[in-house]
Formats: C-alpha cells, structure tokens, sequence
C-alpha cells in the first residue's frame, strides 16, 4: 500500500472514515518471544529503534499521515488487577495521530479491553477489539474531531505499545 501524503491534514481525512484503520505489522518471531518473557526493557529498546525517524514503524506511519516524531509507551493492562477501570475520554492533545499496536498474546481470550472512538462530544462511538499480535489501530486526535478512550480489562492481559505522532 504505497501512500504518501504531503497534503494540509483536512486530505488526510478520507483515509479515516470513521476516524481509525487497522494495519498489519510484521516482526521477527523473537519479538513475541520477548513479550511472552515479559523483557519489557528489551521490548521497549526495540521499538524506539523502529519508531525512530528512518525507523520501519516510522516510515510506515508516514504513510498515512505526515508528522515528524513518534513518543511511544508499553501499556499493560491486566484484568488481575483490582484497579483495572474504564479510562476516560480525551483527545491527545495537539497530537495528530495516534496508534495502538496490540503486542497481546492471546486476544480472544480478553473480557474488555477495547479502544473506543467518537467524534468529539457524540453520542455514538466505535468499540475496537484488541486486535492480534502485531496489528495496529492507527486512529485520529482531537485537532481532527476525535476523542477515545480504553476500556476496563476484565479478563487476561492486555499489552500496547502506544504511539503518539506530532
């Protein structure tokens, strides 16, 4: 999928009819052994390398939106834990371009969990399951008319490597 948008954000719009889109992400097998071992440090050390200007996950997501820097975190959410909750909506700020790449195990066997996305303010929004291993949910912020939020884990473990583009 060759894409390349240069274009005032407004062009970018199309491509997000209800405000995200799914995309695969191929890694080296090593990658889910890491998480299966819970080496967060390492799994964080290999992402800041592909998210880095010039890195594969940087230069896929120029893809579909242009920004110049990526900040990334590991969320790990685990429906053990008696704190687990509902978050709550926003919009990322000044943010331009969000992703969730799903680096979960075992994603059919999560109660909860789902990223939701609406438009600002609207009534009806969008649940989206947490999606397989290396799938990614590239979504809009607040600048394009978006907010959303991620829902209480109430079952398993989910684990995201979360991505903010400006």
């Amino acid at each position: 999928m060759e894409r390349r948008y240069k274009e005032p954000m407004s062009e970018v719009l199309p491509l997000f009819p209800k405000g995200f889109l799914l995309q695969r992400i191929e890694f080296e097998p090593s990658l889910k052994n890491l998480v299966s071992e819970e080496k967060w440090t390492e799994v964080d050390q290999h992402f800041l390398k592909l998210t880095a200007p010039g890195g594969a996950i940087f230069n896929l997501m120029q893809e579909f939106h242009p920004f110049s820097k990526i900040e990334t975190m590991l969320s790990i959410r685990d429906g053990a834990n008696e704190w687990e909750e509902d978050g709550i909506w926003h919009d990322d700020g000044s943010r331009v371009f969000a992703f969730s790449l799903s680096l979960t195990l075992n994603p059919g066997e999560l109660e909860g969990g789902s990223l939701e996305l609406r438009r600002k303010n609207d009534e009806q929004s969008e649940m989206i399951p947490t999606p397989e291993f290396g799938t990614a949910i590239l979504f809009l912020t607040g600048i394009h008319g978006f907010e959303h939020r991620t829902r209480q884990v109430k079952k398993g473990r989910r684990v995201i490597l979360v991505g903010w583009c400006s």
